[in-house]
Parts: structure tokens; sequence; C-alpha cells
């Protein structure tokens, strides 16, 4: 049963390969009427690219096939301008290859990082956040209410972020 399922998937598929004829003429009257066909429609590209450039010149309009007087590139030319290429990037490529240097993703980045990778501080920044004299508002001690707090070393209260006369001891 399977077997005609698939041979009934199967029925047309090629046959436009197999009805396309090729054109490889194998008498010399053949040859010539192959040639002449290729010729035919090469003075038809011709004669289409004549009749735009008349009608440009009659509507003052830019001209689209306009003649080069560049030299084109021969194969010759073609084959050393791609070896420049090539050589380039398998250069390239070798150098990355002979390098001892890790590449890609999230290297050097100690616990993987996240939204603020980029704004991570390295050690000598924090040390140096640690030790700085802090310049942030240190609350008033009301003697009434916080009574252990004011008997404190003004030193002691200004760690705890509480102050006599505001500033740092």
């Amino acid at each position: 049963m399977t077997g005609s399922f698939i041979k009934k998937l199967m029925t047309g598929v090629g046959q436009a390969i197999n009805k396309t004829k090729t054109n490889v003429p194998k008498t010399e009257v053949g040859k010539k009427i192959r040639d002449l066909n290729i010729a035919t429609q090469k003075s038809k590209g011709s004669l289409a690219k004549l009749k735009q450039t008349a009608f440009e010149i009659q509507n003052d309009q830019p001209i689209t096939f306009k003649k080069s007087s560049k030299k084109s590139e021969s194969n010759k030319e073609a084959y050393k301008r791609i070896q420049k290429d090539n050589t380039k990037v398998i250069k390239s490529m070798i150098n990355k290859a002979t390098e001892k240097k890790a590449d890609g993703g999230r290297i050097g980045r100690k616990l993987g990082g996240g939204t603020n990778m980029a704004k991570r501080k390295t050690n000598v920044q924090k040390i140096k956040e640690t030790f700085a004299p802090k310049n942030k508002n240190l609350k008033p001690v009301d003697k009434n209410k916080q009574k252990g707090l004011a008997k404190l070393p003004i030193e002691v209260r200004n760690k705890m972020g509480y102050a006599k006369k505001g500033g740092r001891a």
C-alpha cells in the first residue's frame, strides 16, 4: 500500500528535465543553424539598445547605455585580482588562527555579566570607594530621643551616618 502511494507522489518528478531538449547539433548544418540563432538574438539585443539610446537622445534624457572608454579586464588580470583578494583573506585567517587570544562570547567577564556588564567596577575602584572620604549627608542626632547614640564618640556616629555637627570627624 505504501509503495503505490510513493509511486503516485513520484510521478511527474523530473519530467521537466526529460522533456527539455539539449541544443547540441551533430551535423555541420545544425551547428550553422545554432550559430545563426545566437547571432540573431545578439542583433536583436543590439537593435533594442540602439532604439533605447535614440529615444533618450530625442527626449533629452540621460543615456542608459554609455560607451565605456576603459579597457576591459582580461582573464589574466581578473585572475590576479581574485588571487590578491583571496591571499588577503587567507592571511587574515592564518594570523587569527596562530594568535593565542581567546575569541568570541563573554571572555574575561566574571559571573557572565548581566544588564550592567559595561558598568562593572574594578578592584581598584572598589578600594578607592571604600576608603575615600564620604560626602554623604549625615543625619542629625536628637539627644532626647536617641540618648545612647548621643553618648557615642563623634567618629563612631559619623560611620553610622549620624553626626552632631554634620561633617566627618
